[in-house]
């Protein structure tokens, strides 16, 4: 029961849109259940401890969620920025001996912008499409995996609290996911939360995020 429970509480806590309509109560509790156990795998007989699981799921998480979701879309301020170019590199020693030169390309004072991710396999440079021939003096086109151009990112900058708040980022991709806009990159880096959409989403990403803002507030 406990291992069910859990399984619950994590789908659960993935899904904002489910878990929105199950606290507004216009989601049925066995449909919500036996679709749960369809998307986890779990046995039928198991549909009357996932229905217990739901419903104290909803009981325990309901009001605390929601009151610190509230609290921080009250203070949300939202920043857009066109033309990122994103890139993936193949990681190896000598792009991380380049990447260590490539800051010079950037000017900070004129709001210019490079972010680096490193994963195990790859590297992520996310920067101005204007440096982007400033770059390849560093790097050869061979070096890329793939390079995304016309991009905006969107940075949701919440207040300190978002550090200590579960349920930001599954709120705000299962939000875009369900209006077909197609995430290209995250970077999480509280309390600011950067969204790398494509150019012609930009629109309905941010009819997204005010329609969020109007939900919470209500």
């Amino acid at each position: 029961m406990t291992h069910i429970a859990e399984k619950v509480k994590i789908f659960l806590d993935n899904d904002f849109i489910i878990r929105k309509c199950l606290f507004r109560n216009i989601i049925s509790l066995r449909a919500l259940a036996r679709y749960i156990i369809q998307t986890l795998n779990l046995e039928e007989k198991n549909l009357d401890a996932v229905i217990s699981a739901v419903r104290r799921y909803k009981r325990e998480e309901k009001n605390k969620t929601e009151a610190e979701l509230k609290k921080l879309f009250s203070r949300i301020s939202v920043k857009t920025r066109s033309n990122i170019v994103d890139i993936c590199l193949r990681k190896n020693k000598k792009m991380l001996e380049q990447l260590n030169k490539i800051n010079s390309i950037v000017d900070v004072e004129k709001g210019e912008v490079i972010r680096i991710i490193q994963a195990e396999e790859s590297i992520r440079v996310i920067l101005d499409e204007k440096n982007l021939d400033k770059f390849f003096d560093y790097f050869s086109k061979s070096d890329c995996v793939s390079t995304e151009k016309n991009l905006i990112e969107i940075n949701l900058h919440f207040t300190l609290e978002a550090t200590r708040t579960k349920g930001i980022l599954s709120l705000i991709s299962s939000s875009l996911n369900a209006e077909d806009i197609n995430i290209i990159e995250v970077i999480s880096c509280a309390p600011e939360l950067l969204v790398f959409i494509k150019k012609e989403d930009l629109l309905k990403a941010l009819n997204v995020i005010n329609s969020l803002e109007s939900i919470m507030k209500s």
